[in-house]
């Protein structure tokens, strides 16, 4: 199965590490980690140490998508950072629809994940990659302000490919 700290080590580095940042056209606002003031109004962002960081993305991304349950290492990666960077219920939706699963429901369930293990890995990982970037096209195209962040969200969603 696979093993959150080699995912969480590699979305630490996607999400900027200990970098504070507050872009003023990022609707999470301030920022350290990847974990934004927006998503957690009651945690203090400047303050946040890696581990606090590490238990917020156990708790409410890695286990939210099954990452235990996923055998493949890389699979369980790309989808706990797409997590991360879409939200749980649109990375679910998205893997699903990779899949073939049906309902589309946004939950890694069993059925998602019996799929999800006996896909073939490479093959999952191209077609959920494209799927991803049409995702940030339909983004970009519905808001124009977002277009600035399309070539980055391009390059993670190919180098997690890679």
């Amino acid at each position: 199965m696979a093993d959150f700290e080699s995912a969480v080590a590699k979305t630490l580095i996607q999400e900027g590490g200990a970098r504070i940042t507050n872009d003023p056209n990022d609707l999470g606002g301030l920022t350290k980690y990847g974990i934004s003031k927006r998503a957690y109004p009651n945690v203090d962002i400047v303050n946040l140490t890696e581990k606090e960081a590490k238990e917020i993305y156990k708790r409410d991304y890695w286990n939210r998508v099954q990452g235990n349950e996923i055998k493949e290492q890389s699979l369980a990666e790309n989808i706990f950072d797409t997590a991360v960077n879409m939200g749980v219920k649109t990375t679910g939706r998205l893997v699903q629809l990779t899949l073939g699963v049906q309902p589309v429901d946004g939950i890694i369930g069993r059925q998602t994940l019996k799929a999800l293990n006996q896909a073939d890995a490479e093959k999952f990982l191209t077609e959920f990659t494209l799927t991803k970037i049409a995702r940030y096209a339909h983004l970009c195209n519905k808001n124009k302000s977002l277009s600035k962040y399309l070539l980055g969200w391009i390059n993670r969603a190919l180098g997690e490919a890679a």
